[in-house]
């Protein structure tokens, strides 16, 4: 029947006759602020239709927009309404917007410093929004998603696979853009039997959501996933499969700074006197060599950095997160993260890139279960290069790596061979501002052709898989196939070089997989071999050489 509601609605204004659909909703969004579980951006209701919340003090009136992808103009318009806290909120039925609709924000500002370069109305993309169809990233339309809702997995959302500890793992970094020819996650999912097979227990995958910029470290919004790379349902089948191979999935999150062009973010609301930024960057910010820090202080933008983390877990139940550039961070906020994580998703695994690498952030400290070492990998580059003098130190310290507990209270993640930022070049094989060269391993000791050269590599991966170099051993894609040169995002993965699919591959390719093969074989059979803490046990300093004793009985020289 219907009912006389005096006061006002969030989508209509006055005394007014509503259904029992609009009471329902109505009911629902009470009960989710009392409960404190009110989902800010575009709900899907089990009503029906969706629910909008949206944080815009600034805002002096908004709006919601809804059209099919393939329509010009709205078809329904939701007028939202300014509530506590500066949150606009509103809902509609699921005549007036459907799964997979278009949606863009429409908003005026009280303080509106976009005026000269926007005019008087301002269009926005919902900062909660989870996906978006324009790949050209000058569109504020969003897609109207469940979140995950209705996605039919075929593996068990717990435990996670890697279960607070990552001593026993061993990582193959993955950039979707390169690491296939098709260049998105649905041909990276059926790639994945190739990291697998090699024995691999973890995918460490680079930034997901939605960049500017070439490698994924300069978030334009920090819940969209990446549309050129596909869709948030791509993404959940690419977790789930990866499950069902028993690897874990760790993803890079960048919670430091917003992108310095295409900014979704920027004056979202307006408001932005003096280029601040806006809401999302005005306050306890600052600069990084790569964009402006969030509004830290903001007790929204923690949520919401905090919502960005959940969402990963949660929505897309991956195992672990990365966090790049925590130093730039306040750490009460890493802290509380942490804490966050730690109660709401026992089991999660959380790594931080730290420059220059620092206990404290390990557990006991700000809560890292793990942190990049960048440190051993420069070492040894320096060594093959010829250039260190202090070689004996160096590699003492990459046995043990300095300052790092010995208690297994977290370790260090050791990307021996290089990770992206060693083997990543944007100089098209140039020089860094560091004065460094960025290749592949190989490329730094002879090339594919040198068997001397294909040692060394084979070497030095084993000592980093077995356990003689301390730390998560790492591989960045590629270094498995000895592939030379350098890596960015016009140089792809060289599927050429893997036996398959009647291709006969590179000999050298095969040597080099069957060795990860074999060393994180030998490294899962013993677990001496990651639990116990590396000792030199013989030191011959006129030869460079070197006895290592690590649990019962093992010794590499």
């Amino acid at each position: 029947g219907m009912v006389k509601i005096g006061g006002d609605l969030p989508w209509m204004s006055g005394g007014v006759k509503v259904g029992r659909w609009a009471l329902a909703v109505w009911c629902a969004i009470l009960l989710s602020v009392a409960n404190g579980t009110l989902q800010m951006g575009a709900c899907k209701l089990d009503t029906g239709g969706f629910s909008f919340h949206v944080w815009a003090p600034h805002a002096s009136s908004l709006k919601v927009e809804v059209k099919k992808t393939a329509a010009t103009s709205p078809h329904s318009v939701v007028i939202l309404t300014e509530g506590e806290e500066n949150v606009w909120y509103g809902a509609c039925s699921e005549s007036e917007a459907q799964l997979g609709d278009d949606y863009r924000m429409v908003l005026e500002s009280k303080h509106n410093s976009c005026f000269d370069q926007e005019g008087a109305v301002l269009y926005r993309r919902d900062p909660y929004s989870r996906f978006s169809k324009s790949e050209d990233f000058t569109e504020a339309w969003c897609v109207l998603t469940d979140n995950g809702k209705a996605f039919k997995w075929s593996t068990p959302a717990a435990p996670r696979l890697l279960k607070n500890s990552l001593r026993g793992a061993s990582i193959y970094e993955m950039h979707i853009g390169t690491f296939t020819p098709e260049k998105n996650i649905k041909a990276a999912t059926e790639k994945l039997h190739h990291v697998a097979s090699m024995g691999f227990t973890c995918i460490e995958v680079m930034p997901l959501t939605e960049y500017g910029g070439a490698w994924g470290y300069n978030p334009r919004t920090c819940l969209a996933i990446h549309s050129p790379y596909g869709t948030p349902d791509d993404l959940r089948a690419f977790v789930d499969k990866a499950h069902s191979l028993g690897l874990a999935v760790m993803v890079d999150i960048v919670l430091n700074h917003g992108s310095s062009r295409l900014n979704c973010l920027w004056n979202w609301d307006g408001y932005g006197p003096d280029n601040n930024g806006g809401i999302y960057f005005d306050k306890g910010g600052g600069d990084t060599p790569w964009g402006k820090k969030f509004a830290f202080d903001r007790r929204e933008v923690q949520e919401y950095l905090m919502d960005s983390c959940r969402m990963f877990l949660e929505e897309f139940r991956c195992d672990g997160l990365r966090f790049d550039s925590a130093h730039n961070m306040p750490d009460w906020l890493v802290i509380n993260i942490n804490k966050m994580i730690r109660a709401e998703f026992p089991g999660t695994s959380i790594t931080a890139e730290v420059v220059p690498e620092d206990p404290s952030y390990l557990l006991g400290g700000k809560g890292f279960d793990a942190v990049w070492l960048h440190e051993p990998t420069f070492n040894l580059i320096d060594r093959m290069a010829g250039q260190a003098d202090t070689f004996t130190a160096q590699l003492r310290s990459m046995i043990r790596q300095r300052y790092f507990p010995e208690n297994g209270a977290g370790c260090g993640i050791n990307a021996l061979l290089g990770s992206h930022d060693q083997v990543g070049c944007r100089k098209n094989g140039g020089k860094g501002g560091d004065g460094r060269l960025r290749r592949y391993f190989i490329d730094r000791v002879g090339g594919k052709g040198d068997w001397n050269a294909r040692a060394k590599t084979r070497m030095w991966w084993s000592a980093a898989a077995a356990g003689v170099v301390s730390g998560v051993p790492m591989l960045f894609m590629g270094t498995e196939t000895l592939q030379g040169g350098w890596w960015h995002t016009d140089q792809m993965f060289q599927w050429g070089a893997v036996k398959r699919d009647g291709n006969p591959g590179c000999p050298f390719a095969d040597q080099m997989m069957a060795l990860v093969k074999a060393s994180l074989k030998l490294r899962k059979d013993h677990p001496s071999l990651v639990t116990s803490n590396p000792d030199v046990v013989l030191q011959d300093v006129a030869n460079v050489v070197f006895g290592v004793k690590r649990g019962k009985g093992y010794l590499a020289v």
